[in-house]
């Protein structure tokens, strides 16, 4: 290097601030490879990933899903028999049931948990990812994502599904079962469900700008 003559600055990669939700350590992160992470310097938990292909996938995940809902709302769930008379149970019916018998507020209670939470968190992550597909970004968009983080713990369709596989075993030396279309529908709307919530990358919906990891 002659003399008088200034280094080159070394070009430094893309970072972003990032905030640890387990220690609130400030620090930065840089831009991410498809299916890499970052960890927190400091209890190195998880602070981003970077899903390949997530909005894609969580598109059609959740389209899955509002299919398989309508149909386990279509059928019955199970069929019993027994002398003679038969009885067809669905997702409302149960609901309906506990109303009948004076519980109201359980009734309510399984009403939403398996009913109309579900649906607004399938239709709701369903308007979200189109619109984040679309690049068309409203405050709203932002607000309803972060509602239908808050309800996640309310949507209990695993423990709808344990109650009834509990109610099946008991029933069955007393009745005759029949596990119809919803049930099967059920089982595989509870596992789509995982997978989105695997697939989907919050920071996709957060920074659709593309200035994330």
């Amino acid at each position: 290097m002659q003399q008088g003559e200034r280094p080159q600055s070394q070009s430094q990669p893309e970072t972003f601030l990032r905030v640890c939700q387990d220690c609130d350590l400030v620090q930065a992160v840089p831009k991410l490879r498809d299916n890499e992470a970052a960890h927190c310097l400091r209890c190195h938990s998880v602070l981003e990933t970077r899903k390949k292909n997530s909005l894609n996938r969580s598109l059609a995940l959740v389209l899955t899903g509002i299919i398989l809902f309508i149909l386990s709302n279509l059928f019955p769930l199970l069929s019993l028999k027994a002398q003679g008379i038969a009885y067809d149970g669905t997702l409302l019916s149960a609901s309906i049931e506990l109303y009948n018998r004076d519980r109201p507020w359980l009734a309510l209670l399984v009403l939403f948990t398996t009913f109309i939470f579900p649906a607004i968190s399938l239709l709701g992550t369903l308007f979200v990812l189109i619109v984040t597909k679309l690049h068309y970004q409203t405050p709203v968009t932002a607000s309803l994502f972060r509602f239908l983080h808050s309800t996640e713990i309310w949507g209990m369709l695993e423990v709808f599904m344990l109650a009834i596989l509990v109610a099946g075993v008991k029933l069955g030396d007393l009745a005759d079962i029949i596990m119809g279309v919803s049930l099967y529908s059920f089982i595989c709307l509870i596992i789509v469900l995982s997978f989105l919530s695997l697939s989907l990358n919050s920071n996709t919906i957060w920074h659709p700008d593309g200035h994330h990891p």
